[in-house]
């Protein structure tokens, strides 16, 4: 799925419902009205990389001079950079003023330094986690620990080619840090960084991917099942069952089992019965009927001995009156 551009800052009082107002009533419905607001922050620096960085659009423009100056806007700044390897992060992109809103539709990330946004919907956010950063030169530092949420993205069209530039997962960093330019790290850094990764996943779980949905639903049609119609040519062999045919979607009987030629059903039944029970057959029908059909049998020969209680005459003679 792709994500949406925008140009205009959302409002978190005048866009949303918040999420403690919204628990506390309930709705008259839940297809209209404001999105739920489930978590907002207003400092957020954003990583990616250098290669990938166009594909969000929210992030500001550099020139081409400014590329390899890690001094110059853009590139990712201390004291968090002091954490990432490669020259603090010299193949990254950062966007350092980054407002994030996770609604219950959508995550939407805006950037003030651009002026520009993009509404991510939550299947396009195919893996999220909580990342645990450390001072290089002091790894030991508790006060130089922080947290991100990393996610991957991936942006396509539904149902679209898997072959497709856009299906690349975006690899992309948010760092809850100090707005007021404080060079050290946020003590609340990890308490926010869990609220954003906590409500993303709720937010997550309420907008399934569709698209899951839809395959199983194909699952379920194609599962294996002896349908009701066909051909020999139709169907495959189940293993384990000798001439049952697993069925094609298109329903109906299945094949004749070997060594038949056809069903009888109702609308051909006249042609192997007649009006009165009797098999009078049909040309084509393989092979005879056993021994005995077509007949009707008599009551000795069908309860024989030891049948339904019947004994013969000279085991009666034998039994041993019985005593109370």
């Amino acid at each position: 799925m792709f994500p949406s551009v925008i140009k205009t800052r959302p409002s978190a009082d005048n866009d949303f419902q918040p999420l403690s107002e919204y628990q506390e009533q309930t709705p008259k419905t839940f297809f209209d009205g404001k999105p739920v607001l489930y978590f907002h922050d207003e400092h957020i620096k954003a990583w990616v990389s250098h290669e990938q960085v166009e594909r969000l659009f929210f992030f500001s423009k550099i020139s081409n001079n400014d590329a390899d100056n890690n001094n110059a806007p853009g590139h990712p700044t201390p004291p968090e950079s002091y954490a990432l390897e490669n020259n603090q992060g010299k193949h990254l992109r950062e966007e350092n003023k980054v407002e994030v809103f996770v609604g219950s539709d959508k995550l939407t990330l805006f950037s003030h330094a651009s002026g520009s946004g993009i509404e991510i919907p939550y299947p396009a956010i195919t893996l999220h986690a909580i990342k645990n950063f450390h001072h290089l030169a002091k790894p030991d530092d508790a006060s130089s620990k922080f947290l991100g949420v990393y996610m991957q993205l991936e942006f396509s069209e539904s149902g679209g080619d898997d072959n497709e530039e856009g299906l690349d997962p975006i690899e992309l960093t948010l760092v809850p840090y100090k707005g007021s330019g404080d060079a050290a790290i946020d003590a609340l850094n990890a308490e926010r960084t869990n609220a954003l990764f906590n409500q993303i996943s709720a937010c997550s779980n309420l907008n399934p991917d569709p698209r899951d949905e839809q395959d199983d639903d194909d699952e379920d049609y194609d599962a294996d099942r002896i349908i009701f119609e066909g051909s020999a040519e139709d169907g495959a062999a189940i293993d384990g069952l000798p001439g049952v045919l697993q069925g094609s979607t298109s329903g109906g009987l299945p094949p004749p089992f070997p060594g038949s030629s056809g069903w009888i059903t109702a609308d051909n039944v006249h042609e192997y019965f007649d009006e009165e029970g009797n098999w009078i057959g049909e040309e084509g029908v393989s092979g005879e009927l056993g021994e005995g059909a077509g007949r009707v049998r008599g009551r000795d020969e069908v309860e024989q001995d030891g049948t339904n209680g019947r004994e013969e005459a000279d085991d009666a003679e034998s039994k041993r009156p019985r005593t109370e």
